[in-house]
C-alpha cells in the first residue's frame, strides 16, 4: 500500500515522525508523499516480516546502504505505532460500545418513566375533570337545596307572621292599641284600653263603691246583722283577686307593647321592607325584626350553609353623618367585633362572622336566642322565687367571670341583655364594653352618661376636674341590682325614675345603703350577699372571685 493512499492524519503523523529522524522539515516530507516518492509496506499476518523495498522515480541514484537501514527503521517503527494505535483503537472502540449500551439502557428507563409519568398524568387530568365536574354537580346540587330551605325557611315566617298579626289583633281586643285623637290643632296618641281590661276596671268600681257604702255604714254604725260583715269581707277578696288580674294584665299590656313598637319599627325599618327577604353574603336570610337600637336593626336571620337560625345586627352609617362621625362609629364597631369575636363561653351569646354589604352598611352575625330576655320575664311574673333567681344569678356569675379573667367589663349588665336560649342564660351586646390593661385593675371612665343608669354603681356618676375611675366590680354592682330586682320586683334605687331624674336628683349619688322589703320572704344569707354586691364604696364590693366564693353561691339549696 503507498503511503499517499493512507488516509491525511495517518500521514501528517507519519511525515512528522520522518521529519524528526530525519532532520528535514515536515512540509517537504508531505510534498514527497503526494507526489509518490514514498515506501510499500509488506506485513504478513503471521510473522510481521517487513521488507522494504524503495521505490523511486526513474533516474533516480540508488541510495547506500545506510540510507536503506534508516528507511527500514523508520517503517517498522511506523508498523510499529500504526499497531498500537489500532490496538487502542479497539480497546476504546470496545469501551465506547459499552458505555453506548449503558446510556442507552438509562434512556430507555427513562423514556418508560416519562411514558408512565403521561399515562399518569393523563389518568390524573381525567379524575381531576370527573372531580371537577363532580364539583360543580354538587355546587349546583347545594344551590338547588338552598334555595329549597330558602323558600321552606320563608314560608315558615310568613307562617309566623300571620300567626304574630292575629295574636296582635286579639290583644289588641282584649287589652288595647293606641289610637289617636285630635285636641284643637294637635294630634295626640291616645292609648285605649281593651274589653278585659275596661270590663275588671268596671268590676273594681263596682266593688269599691260597695266597700265605701258599706264602710259609710259602718261609721254609722247602721250594721244590723253579721250578714253585712260577711259581704264586707267578701268584696276585700273579690277586689284583692281582681287587682291581681288586673296587674297580670297590666304585665301583659306591657309585653304587648313592646309586640306593638316592634311591629311598628318593622314597617319603618331602614334597610328591609317587611315582606322583603334579603340574602347577605349569599348565605343569611334575612326574616322577621327582633329589635331595633339607636344606629342598628337586629333581624332574625337562618344560615343556608350550617342550617340553623342567626341573629343579624345590622349597623347602618347614616348618610348625613360627618366624616369624623362616621369613622367614629366603624371604630366603636370594629372594636365591639374583636372583643365579642374573642369570646367563647357556654353564658356568652357567640358572634359567628361580619359581612360587608355596602360602604354605609354592615352586618354582625350573632348566636340567635330562642327565648325572650329577662325583663320580659321579670314584667311577665314581676318576681322569682329565690332558689329560681339564685340559678340565673350562677350562670350570670359564671359569665362575668370569664370576661373578667379576660380583662374585660361589660358596663351594661342589665335584665335586656340577659337573653333565655334552651334552659341557659347567655349575655349579650359588648357595645359598652371597656379593655382594661393587663397591669392595671381600673380604668378612666371616658364614656361618662352613657348606659343605663339604673343598673350603673355610683363611682359612674362622680363629676369633678378628673375622670372617674372604674373597676371590673362595675358589673358586679349590676348583679346585685338583678338579683334584688328578681327577688322583689322592683329596682334598689331609681324605681319610679327617669333617667333623667336620676341624673338630676343624684339618685344613685345617694344610695349608700339599700334596704330590703318585708315580703316576699328572702333567706338572710341571700341578703348579705346582695350587699357584697351592693357596697356603695367600690374597694369593698365584691370583685368576681369574691361573689363566686360566697358561701350564699357554694350552696346548693
Amino acid at each position: 500500500m503507498q503511503i499517499n493512499q493512507l488516509p491525511s492524519n495517518y500521514q501528517d503523523r507519519l511525515a512528522d515522525l520522518e521529519a524528526r529522524i530525519l532532520k528535514k522539515p515536515k512540509i517537504e516530507i508531505l510534498e514527497a508523499f503526494q507526489k509518490g516518492n514514498s515506501f510499500e509496506v509488506f506485513s504478513s499476518q503471521k510473522d510481521h516480516k517487513l521488507s522494504i523495498k524503495q521505490q523511486s522515480l526513474q533516474g533516480t541514484p540508488r541510495k547506500s546502504s545506510s540510507d536503506q537501514t534508516l528507511f527500514r527503521q523508520l517503517q517498522i517503527t511506523k508498523f510499529t505505532k500504526s499497531d498500537q494505535k489500532k490496538q487502542n483503537y479497539n480497546i476504546n472502540f470496545d469501551l465506547n460500545e459499552n458505555e453506548q449500551q449503558n446510556a442507552d439502557q438509562i434512556l430507555k428507563q427513562k423514556l418508560n418513566t416519562i411514558a408512565i409519568q403521561d399515562i399518569r398524568i393523563k389518568e390524573l387530568e381525567t379524575r381531576v375533570n370527573e372531580l371537577n365536574q363532580e364539583l360543580q354537580e354538587q355546587k349546583d346540587q347545594q344551590f338547588k337545596n338552598e334555595n329549597v330551605v330558602k323558600q321552606f325557611v320563608i314560608g315558615l315566617d310568613q307562617f309566623e307572621r300571620v300567626q304574630i298579626e292575629q295574636e296582635i289583633e286579639k290583644n289588641k281586643e282584649r287589652l288595647g292599641e293606641y289610637s289617636y285623637q285630635r285636641e284643637k290643632t294637635q294630634i295626640q296618641e291616645v292609648w285605649m284600653d281593651g274589653k278585659e281590661i275596661k270590663q275588671l276596671k268596671e268590676k273594681l268600681k263596682m266593688i269599691v263603691n260597695q266597700k265605701e257604702d258599706i264602710e259609710s255604714k259602718k261609721k254609722q254604725f247602721q250594721f244590723q246583722s253579721s250578714s253585712q260583715y260577711l259581704k264586707y269581707i267578701l268584696l276585700l277578696k273579690e277586689e284583692q283577686q281582681l287587682q291581681e288580674q288586673l296587674c297580670r294584665l297590666e304585665n301583659e299590656k306591657q309585653i304587648f307593647l313592646k309586640q306593638l313598637r316592634r311591629q311598628y319599627d318593622e314597617k319603618r325599618a331602614r334597610f328591609k321592607k317587611i315582606n322583603e327577604y334579603r340574602t347577605i353574603g349569599e348565605r343569611y336570610v334575612l326574616l322577621q325584626l327582633l329589635g331595633k337600637g339607636g344606629f342598628s336593626e337586629v333581624y332574625k336571620g337562618y344560615d343556608l350553609k350550617e342550617l340553623k337560625y342567626v341573629a343579624c345586627k345590622i349597623h347602618q352609617l347614616n348618610p348625613d353623618w360627618s366624616t369624623i362621625s362616621k369613622s367614629n362609629y366603624v371604630k366603636y364597631a370594629t372594636r365591639e367585633y374583636k372583643v365579642h369575636k374573642e369570646l367563647l363561653h357556654p353564658n356568652i351569646v357567640r358572634l359567628y362572622d361580619s359581612v360587608e354589604i355596602d360602604l354605609n352598611t354592615f352586618c354582625t352575625v350573632l348566636e340567635y336566642c330562642d327565648g325572650c330576655d329577662l325583663s320580659i320575664y321579670i314584667k311577665r311574673y314581676k318576681y322569682f322565687q329565690e332558689k329560681e333567681a339564685k340559678l340565673i344569678i350562677q350562670q350570670m356569675l359564671n359569665a362575668i367571670r370569664y370576661i373578667h379573667q379576660n380583662n374585660i367589663i361589660h358596663y351594661d349588665i342589665k335584665p335586656q341583655n340577659i337573653l333565655f336560649h334552651q334552659n341557659e342564660i347567655k349575655l349579650s351586646d359588648f357595645g359598652l364594653c371597656k379593655v382594661v390593661d393587663n397591669d392595671k385593675s381600673k380604668t378612666e371612665l371616658t364614656s361618662q352618661g352613657v348606659g343605663t343608669y339604673w343598673y350603673l354603681p355610683p363611682e359612674c356618676f362622680h363629676i369633678g376636674e378628673q375622670l372617674p375611675n372604674i373597676s371590673n366590680k362595675v358589673d358586679i354592682w349590676s348583679l346585685g341590682v338583678i338579683f334584688y330586682e328578681m327577688l322583689y320586683g322592683v329596682k334598689p334605687f331609681g324605681q319610679g325614675y327617669s333617667q333623667e331624674n336620676i341624673l338630676k336628683n343624684k339618685i344613685i349619688l345617694q344610695s349608700e345603703n339599700v334596704s330590703f322589703p318585708t315580703k316576699p320572704h328572702v333567706s338572710n344569707e341571700c341578703k348579705e350577699f346582695i350587699k357584697g354586691c351592693l357596697n356603695y364604696c367600690q374597694t369593698e364590693r365584691f370583685d368576681f372571685v369574691q361573689a363566686c366564693n360566697h358561701q350564699y353561691m357554694q350552696q346548693r339549696k
